[in-house]
């Protein structure tokens, strides 16, 4: 009984997960179709020739695919995912697996398995969630700069080209990829709406927007930019004064809702004759024994 509530526990959280990149793989089809067609009308390349619909269904979504686990690892980091992160990650978990499933059986693997996935999947999460915190911290400087320039005379395009040379860190990056867009012809408002859709960036995107209205209907845009940097200084400040005060509440709510989880997969993977047919047959006869006597 505890192992058909087990698998059926497992399939509804597998599902859940299949669910959510199945939304999150049409929602970037969507968004890469659009880019991509704008892309061809900027470049004046030729249209495409007819293809039969098999093809035209299965480029896309390969195409989606692809291009979804390269915004991961951008996210995280990683500019050019190759052969040797993929062994990196697969290996050790592949021998991993053969152990449990050596040592343990096959419940102990399933658990070992569910175990290196979580861990890397958390490993990606705080990778990534630290890339943008850096990012955050970095934009207020570089929306300065961005003032300082346009305050002197320079226009917004020029002037966000010259601010990039001075800026480092995991924000040159995104700056760099709206930069090499802009260059190909695609207007600034659109570069950098793209980039802060691939990693995230919310701040970013509101960037975009004063620009985008900055251009179409003019204005003091370095006045809201400087405000908008001075807010994201204040807003870091209280993050972090949140932070430095909830911390004690936040690691008991870490421990919490991490130890019952770890207790079960190590039970799982060292003690599976627990939630074994036979381990549950041999407690029944040893408590109907003490019944007995």
């Amino acid at each position: 009984m505890r192992i058909a509530l087990w698998l059926l526990a497992a399939a509804l959280l597998l599902g859940g997960i299949a669910l959510w990149l199945w939304q999150r793989a049409q929602r970037r089809s969507r968004q890469d179709v659009s880019a991509a067609f704008v892309d061809r009308q900027l470049q004046g390349m030729q249209p495409m020739q007819p293809q039969t619909q098999e093809a035209i269904g299965q480029q896309p979504q390969l195409h989606v695919q692809i291009e979804a686990v390269r915004h991961f690892f951008l996210r995280a980091g990683i500019q050019q995912p190759d052969g040797r992160l993929y062994a990196n990650l697969l290996v050790p978990g592949m021998v991993l697996v053969l152990l449990a499933l050596v040592f343990g059986g096959w419940l102990s693997a399933l658990g070992t398995l569910i175990l290196y996935v979580m861990l890397v999947a958390f490993y990606f999460w705080l990778k990534t969630s630290r890339l943008q915190r850096t990012m955050v911290r970095q934009l207020p400087g570089f929306l300065d700069t961005l003032v300082r320039l346009v305050t002197i005379g320079n226009s917004i395009g020029s002037a966000f080209q010259t601010g990039i040379v001075g800026t480092e860190g995991p924000l040159r990056v995104v700056l760099d990829r709206a930069n090499r867009q802009v260059q190909a012809g695609v207007e600034l408002e659109q570069a950098l709406r793209q980039q802060a859709a691939i990693f995230h960036f919310k701040e970013l995107d509101l960037v975009a927007a004063v620009i985008g209205v900055s251009s179409r209907f003019g204005g003091r845009s370095d006045l809201v930019l400087e405000r908008m940097a001075a807010f994201m200084r204040d807003l870091e400040h209280a993050q972090n004064e949140l932070v430095s005060l909830s911390a004690e509440i936040r690691l008991s709510a870490w421990v919490m809702g991490v130890l019952p989880i770890a207790i079960v997969m190590f039970l799982i993977i060292f003690n599976n004759s627990m939630f074994s047919i036979c381990g549950l047959t041999d407690r029944r006869k040893m408590m109907m024994a003490r019944c007995w006597k």
